[in-house]
């Protein structure tokens, strides 16, 4: 007897996909309830997450409560502040799970396949003295100095996609010469003032025994906040960390007076054939391709190993805008070539799409607590939620390529969508 053909409809329906989500959704729950310790605080854990990856509008805790079917929001701000439980152990697992989710093969977002750790911070409007690292600051993010908070992010892109795996939340000066205020907001008192550079640093430290490869094959970007330091820069190499980051116009580059600065150096060498059109990665919208003036710099690239490593400086502009251009060292194996090597600044955006996501889609942003604890328990359990779906829209991608178009970015229909209980009460 012959075996029929299989029917099965081209199109998913939504119930299918919320089925596959849940599905997803409850693994992940249970791999994370052993960081919450009491079952009490098991399910609240499990109605935040939920609640983050909902349709609510806006993720703050009388909207979490409603989701989950409760009254009044004490459970979601006794999960966020009084509640004992392992932050730092979410953290952890975030990473891990977001690595171990956007796992892509080796074909990676940088050179040589590799994946790229890309760093960066954000704003969080905030007004008022209470809220702990609130401050009039300047913020990229908001488009000025306001009074805000900024936390440093740092986020692992692949082939497959990008997810934040790390933050750590800015304390200004007038905070940390302040022990009565920082007292007030649960700032641990061993807690001094760490410049953005000093952040990111520790977060890369974490996370580099979980990165596929670790030292050497995993490349690093990082905007002028970071990469303007030489003692970031030099961290970096210290630890065998292949980089390309951004520097302003008026970095010294070479130490040849009259030749040092990035924007001089371009305009009395670079000519205009020299400059080569290249494309740095896909984004969302295209593939961006910018057009590229790199070239080695001069000096000893050998370490004290087999490898041989050199710097670069690399300049990049748009053709219809030549005068505006942006500035990068690099620093990593000399063989790398430069098709290559602008594949790490071209993942920058990564983190911004990351950021993106987690803002507009688990409430990364829509937190009402004050405290310095209550800040790194709400955006580490938002930036799990993101990975999760950071995680289906790659395990999307593999498996059925046309819809991940459709689901790029955005959250799958929920149970509750469907007029299902999507928490505990």
């Amino acid at each position: 007897m012959k075996a029929e053909l299989l029917e099965v409809p081209f199109e998913v329906s939504d119930r299918e996909w919320v089925e596959e989500w849940d599905g997803r959704l409850d693994d992940l729950l249970v791999g994370v309830g052993r960081f919450f310790g009491r079952v009490e605080t098991q399910w609240r854990g499990e109605a935040c997450i939920r609640g983050l990856l909902g349709p609510a509008p806006r993720k703050n805790g009388w909207q979490l409560a409603e989701y989950a079917g409760d009254r009044a929001p004490w459970n979601q701000q006794h999960l966020l502040d009084r509640a004992r439980w392992d932050v730092e152990g979410v953290r952890d697992f975030t990473r891990r799970y977001a690595v171990a989710q956007l796992a892509d093969g080796g074909v990676g977002a940088g050179p040589g396949g590799a994946g790229v750790l890309v760093v960066d911070e954000t704003g969080f409007a905030k007004r008022g003295k209470a809220s702990a690292g609130v401050a009039r600051q300047y913020s990229g993010t908001l488009g000025g100095v306001f009074p805000c908070q900024v936390g440093v992010m740092a986020s692992w892109a692949t082939s497959a996609g990008q997810a934040l795996i790390d933050r750590e939340l800015y304390l200004p000066k007038e905070w940390t010469d302040a022990p009565e205020r920082c007292r007030a907001s649960h700032v641990p008192p061993e807690r001094d003032f760490l410049t953005k550079p000093r952040l990111a640093e520790a977060m890369i430290t974490r996370a580099l025994p979980d990165l596929p490869g670790g030292a050497g094959a995993v490349w690093v970007a990082a905007d002028e906040v970071y990469g303007r330091e030489q003692a970031f820069r030099s961290f970096l190499e210290e630890r065998r960390l292949p980089y390309v980051v951004n520097i302003q116009a008026n970095t010294p580059v070479m130490a040849r007076p009259g030749w040092r600065h990035a924007a001089r150096l371009v305009e009395r060498v670079a000519r205009e054939e020299d400059w080569v059109e290249l494309a740095a990665g896909p984004s969302q919208l295209d593939t961006r391709t910018w057009q590229w003036w790199a070239r080695r710099l001069p000096g000893p690239g050998d370490l004290a190993d087999e490898e041989v490593w050199a710097r670069w400086f690399i300049a990049r502009r748009r053709s219809e805008e030549p005068g505006k251009r942006d500035y990068y060292l690099g620093w990593g194996p000399a063989d790398t070539p430069v098709e290559e090597i602008v594949l790490v600044p071209g993942a920058h955006w990564r983190v911004e799409e990351a950021i993106k996501l987690a803002k507009s889609a688990c409430g990364l942003a829509d937190y009402e607590v004050r405290s310095f604890h209550g800040w790194y328990r709400h955006i580490t359990l938002a930036q799990l939620a993101a990975a999760f779906l950071a995680g289906c829209n790659a395990a999307t991608a593999r498996e059925s390529g046309p819809l991940a178009s459709t689901r790029f970015g955005q959250p799958p229909p929920t149970a509750a969508d469907r007029g299902q209980r999507g928490g505990r009460s």
